[in-house]
């Protein structure tokens, strides 16, 4: 089997990646920027540029074209640009694409503020949001008394976690002077437990899913049927197809309150195959309790327990030799060369479309 991937950056595409791989694929790779790294991994048999413009019969003409040239069997997308594009290019396509939403519920779950409506408009939990043009703006709603504090500053459509940042009282002001993007939403605060809920859904029904949680590179997954309910009734209502995240707060009472939702491949995935679940694979459901009970650490989070003296899991061994597996991307990961991906030293190795297999 022939996977042409599609991503846009290298962080969670690379972790992605290594999801499709497992499922025996020959993988393929064509997007743009940051994504010409995943030509240094093991596991990407050819790097093809795209550009992912435009939404009609000349743009999927493009990929058709870069499909035939690897005889892909299947279209994957890596991450959301990528999942929008192949949704919007989709009805001009013939080479299968991996099960995917229409647009207008990708438009509806892709960004929070959307999200956060969404919620309102189907009456499910959401804390409070409002949006800002910018700094100035919402420095003045804050000298004003519009927000209440403490809360949290997001970029709208932004992944990672990056730019999150919880001000109060104490720091409002110097966070919001300098963050380094707009336009800027704020979010009340809600004290209590993250969980994050993963699934594989076709046509509005899930398929696969595993509830987790997660700090400092350790992830326990376990069991929370309301969560589970909650989630599932956002599938239904808007028909969700393929891969989709949530992330959920708990409070104190109990309550459920859904942040924030990512309907696209996701930065954890990796952690879920390793543990037992491949959420990249659409042909066999897994049982719902497959992951319960199950704990698993990610490399540093390893190394700090052996520090610690804290004995490993063989789950934890087992991530560890998943990452090992890929020596180069490993080693660049660990000193942290990832945020320098666009260094011109490996703008050639990159852009020469071929790496070792």
């Amino acid at each position: 089997m022939r996977l042409l991937f599609l991503a846009t950056d290298f962080a969670a595409q690379y972790r992605a990646l290594r999801c499709v791989a497992a499922l025996e694929a020959e993988v393929y790779v064509a997007g743009s920027g940051p994504a010409r790294s995943l030509a240094l991994s093991r596991y990407c048999r050819r790097f093809l540029p795209l550009a992912f413009e435009g939404a009609g019969p000349e743009a999927a003409a493009e990929l058709e074209t870069i499909a035939a040239d690897v005889q892909a069997d299947m279209l994957v997308p890596g991450d959301l640009p990528a999942t929008q594009f192949l949704a919007r290019v989709r009805p001009y396509l013939t080479t299968p694409v991996f099960p995917l939403s229409d647009p207008a519920a990708i438009a509806a779950l892709g960004t929070k503020d959307r999200f956060a409506e969404t919620c309102r408009q189907l009456n499910v939990r959401h804390p409070n949001i409002a949006v800002f043009r910018d700094g100035i703006e919402l420095l003045a709603a804050l000298q004003s008394g519009r927000i209440s504090l403490p809360a949290m500053l997001k970029p709208i459509n932004r992944a990672g976690g990056l730019g999150v940042t919880r001000i109060d009282h104490t720091n409002a002001q110097q966070e919001i002077v300098s963050l380094g993007y707009a336009p800027i939403l704020v979010q009340d605060f809600v004290e209590g437990a993250d969980h994050c809920i993963s699934l594989f859904c076709r046509d509005g029904e899930v398929l696969k899913q595993a509830v987790y949680a997660h700090s400092h590179g350790a992830f326990r997954f376990f069991e929370n049927p309301a969560l589970a309910r909650i989630a599932a009734r956002l599938v239904k209502e808007l028909n969700l197809s393929g891969l989709i995240n949530f992330d959920a707060r708990i409070d104190s009472a109990g309550d459920i309150w859904m942040i924030e939702c990512n309907p696209r491949f996701t930065f954890n995935m990796d952690v879920a195959m390793v543990a037992g679940v491949n959420f990249a694979d659409w042909t066999s459901p897994s049982a719902p309790q497959a992951l319960t009970g199950k704990e698993i650490r990610v490399p540093d989070a390893l190394l700090r327990g052996l520090l610690g003296f804290r004995k490993p899991r063989a789950a934890d061994w087992k991530m560890l030799v998943h990452w090992l597996k890929d020596p180069l991307v490993f080693a660049l990961v660990a000193i942290g060369y990832q945020q320098r991906w666009r260094l011109p030293l490996f703008e050639r190795v990159m852009t020469s479309g071929k790496c070792a297999a």
